[in-house]
């Protein structure tokens, strides 16, 4: 814990002391197209098991850059548009109850293997502030849909349950890109609640955190 606590600190310093290199937005650039390969920490089924995480890919292209001028940091700001996809999958072992319309009983079908998948689907758009060399910081919001399902398998045999559903979210997310070149850097993203006005809260199926590569066209 003190070396990370050392290596945060050391970064911090090169961040600060690269701070008054900045004159005027560097990488979220009008025109420019960008693409980010992640993998996420998910909220999706929080209980414990075999499970992927969160793979997802978002492509964005600069609308406009450099509208707000300040002294210190010159011509900056940005605002970009884009599209972003995710999938993952989660297996874990609980028992199961299904409700019988017939009866109107529920059946005890005992110990089931479910595998669970979801896969986000949405639009995005952020604006980006970059107050440190080599680094672009942006907060936005992604519209989108989420197909999402899972089937049961029992243990002791028998019929295999399959669902799954689609449902609608707007998900409002923010984080950094540490750019070692012009074209090529590293990414961190964090995605707040989900919500939409008479859905429930949308919270299995995206991402909480994510970590990735970025790539500047």
């Amino acid at each position: 814990m003190r070396k990370i606590l050392l290596i945060i600190a050391a970064l911090f310093t090169v961040m600060c002391a690269s701070a008054s290199n900045v004159e005027k937005i560097q990488f979220a650039n009008a025109g420019k197209f960008s693409l980010g390969v992640m993998s996420g920490f998910p909220t999706f089924n929080r209980i414990l098991g075999k499970g992927m995480p969160f793979i997802s890919l978002d492509a964005m292209i600069g609308l406009k850059d450099g509208f707000c001028h300040t002294k210190r940091f010159g011509d900056n700001g940005a605002v970009d548009l884009g599209l972003y996809i995710g999938y993952a999958q989660n297996m874990f072992d609980h028992h199961d109850w299904v409700y019988n319309e017939d009866e109107q009983t529920m059946e005890d079908r005992g110990e089931c293997t479910r595998t669970s998948w979801a896969m986000p689907v949405s639009v995005r758009s952020a604006f980006h502030w970059e107050f440190v060399k080599n680094l672009d910081v942006y907060a936005g919001a992604q519209l989108g849909c989420s197909f999402y399902g899972f089937n049961d398998t029992p243990h002791a045999g028998g019929e295999m349950i399959v669902t799954g559903d689609l449902e609608m979210f707007l998900c409002h997310y923010f984080g950094a890109k540490w750019m070692f070149t012009q074209h090529f850097g590293v990414k961190a993203e964090c995605n707040l609640p989900c919500f939409l006005p008479g859905k429930r809260f949308v919270e299995l199926n995206y991402p909480i955190a994510s970590v990735g590569l970025q790539f500047n066209f």
